[in-house]
């Protein structure tokens, strides 16, 4: 592996969206989300550029137990389901478009849920990532619709206890599940946030709204890859939304004030009825709206 190469950490209790996160970062959906424990390996996942794709999994003592040239999430599934893999590299191509040339260099290091109870090797996986990249910073996912569990506030005294001075970047994800009609809205829970983990020793937290899911849709519909029925009416949903709304996620965020001027700058055409709907300016915009792209400003900002 290229040792310019960056790495960040990316860290969550189970079923707050961190798969998803990762997919929506790539533009594809490489590997395996859903409600329950999806993450059992530690999966290294390196956006090269003048590099091919490539696949490998290795065993617990460290040997090549199988490897591919092609990338697909059911050939990662199966590793992730497979006992005699601890560990998988991919390499995807950087294909020099915007949708994912910010991660060109950068490594993200999928770590297993360290709060499943059903399997304390998801947990030593965990701390073993963490105790091998110290310097690395962590992109931490948080689920709005569950905040402030103990699962959390586990794992996050874990890295605390393991690494203190490790940095964090906070995403507080599926906002978009938030009932807002009742008060549920984006700043609100940012406030709720910032005042759990200051209480579990991190203060002035940045802390991103996100949209994992939807960010994800949009960058697979600027892919050309085609959509599901259910993934076209969430898009829709929520692109009807964004068009009134287009700054409401980037105006809760809790980071500095520059990225979000930077942000708000791209979706003030939005606000001003100046972009054709479904368009590719307008799904980037919404891939702005996501807070997607505030994750990844905050990733080269702190790696």
């Amino acid at each position: 592996m290229n040792k310019k190469t960056k790495f960040i950490l990316v860290a969550a209790s189970m079923s707050a969206g961190k798969s998803s996160l990762i997919n929506a970062l790539l533009g594809k959906e490489l590997l395996p989300a859903g409600n329950e424990a999806t993450t059992a390996k530690v999966a290294r996942i390196t956006v090269g550029a003048k590099a091919k794709p490539s696949a490998k999994a290795y065993s617990h003592s460290g040997s090549i137990v199988a490897s591919s040239n092609t990338l697909c999430a059911e050939q990662m599934r199966t590793w992730n389901r497979s006992d005699e893999v601890s560990a998988f590299d991919v390499v995807i191509p950087h294909s020099g478009s915007k949708l994912h040339s910010m991660l060109a260099g950068y490594t993200l290091i999928d770590t297993p849920g360290a709060n499943n109870n059903r399997d304390d090797r998801h947990k030593e996986q965990f701390i073993s990532a963490i105790k091998a990249y110290p310097k690395s910073p962590i992109l931490y996912v948080l689920n709005a619709t569950q905040l402030g569990t103990n699962d959390d506030a586990e794992i996050i005294r874990t890295i605390r206890d393991i690494n203190p001075r490790q940095r964090i970047i906070f995403a507080l994800n599926k906002v978009d599940a938030l009932d807002e009609e009742k008060g549920e809205n984006a700043k609100h829970y940012v406030s709720l946030a910032s005042t759990y983990l200051a209480n579990l020793g991190y203060y002035n937290a940045k802390i991103i709204p996100l949209m994992a899911q939807s960010a994800l849709i949009a960058k697979k519909s600027l892919n050309q890859i085609d959509l599901g029925r259910t993934e076209r009416n969430i898009l829709r949903t929520e692109l009807e939304r964004f068009r009134e709304h287009p700054f409401h996620f980037n105006s809760a965020a809790a980071v500095p004030q520059v990225l979000k001027k930077n942000v708000r700058k791209r979706l003030t055409k939005i606000s001003k009825g100046k972009m054709t709907e479904m368009s590719r300016e307008e799904l980037h915009a919404f891939v702005d709206y996501t807070g997607l792209s505030t994750v990844s400003s905050l990733i080269m900002d702190v790696a």
